[in-house]
Formats: C-alpha cells, sequence, structure tokens
C-alpha cells in the first residue's frame, strides 16, 4: 500500500515590529507590506494611553502597547519597550530555535534601545552560525 505525503505548506512569516510613538509611520508601512497570512507582535512603546493611534494588521499579528508612564514615575525611554521584546522572544522564540523571524526595532534615539539592539544582532548572528539557519 502506497502511502500518500502531502506536501509540507510553507510556514507563515514571522514578524516582531516594536518601537515607540515616533515610529508609527514606519510600522505602519511596514503592516502594510505584511503578507495576509503573517503572524507575530507589533509592540509600540508610548508614555501612557493617551498616546495609543488605531493600527491595521493582518490577523495573525497582535498589536500592543506598552507604557513608560508607572505610579512611581515615568521610565525611562526604552525600558518597557526592551522589557517586553526581550519577554515575547524569550516566551516565543529562544527555546524553540530554528525559526525565521523578520525583526525590526525603532526607538533608536534611546541608548537603552541601541544597546539593546546589538545585543539582538550579536545572538543571532551567534545562533545563525551555530545552527545554519538566521533566527
Amino acid at each position: 500500500m502506497a502511502s500518500r505525503m502531502r506536501k509540507r505548506e510553507p510556514e507563515a512569516p514571522r514578524v516582531l515590529f516594536a518601537g515607540d510613538t515616533g515610529d508609527l509611520a514606519v510600522i505602519r508601512s511596514k503592516l502594510e507590506a505584511c503578507p495576509a497570512d503573517a503572524v507575530g507582535l507589533v509592540l509600540i512603546e508610548a508614555c501612557n494611553a493617551l498616546q495609543i493611534a488605531p493600527l491595521g494588521a493582518p490577523a495573525g499579528v497582535g498589536v500592543h502597547w506598552v507604557f513608560r508612564e508607572r505610579a512611581s514615575g515615568v521610565a525611562p525611554r526604552g525600558e518597557a519597550l526592551i522589557a517586553a521584546v526581550d519577554h515575547w522572544l524569550g516566551e516565543w522564540m529562544r527555546p524553540e530555535g530554528g525559526v525565521e523571524l523578520d525583526v525590526w526595532l525603532g526607538a533608536r534615539g534611546s541608548s537603552l534601545v541601541d544597546a539593546y539592539a546589538r545585543d539582538l544582532e550579536r545572538e543571532a548572528s551567534a545562533r545563525s552560525a551555530h545552527s545554519g539557519t538566521l533566527q
């Protein structure tokens, strides 16, 4: 009896776009360019909920706002964004490995974000060299 092998469907593109309110135009443009089957997350850092703006995204891409304003004061620019990005990568991408992910990180006026971006680039290079897959 012959077995039937199904052709494996290509995986949907995975995305992570993260920035602050100054990056909204770029993020909108990146979302418009996403294929309809893309999956992933958009993280936007704002001072508070008054800065929330509507963003259209493919059904599989969530949009989450993270806020710098806290009861104890306002966190440094980039701190909430880095925490959210690192948490998502740690939960969804790092343990799995071998997954292609389109990452765009804005908020580049923040020294915290700039340093984090360099760390991510080193991590991606190390993973790619180790596994042969861009992660």
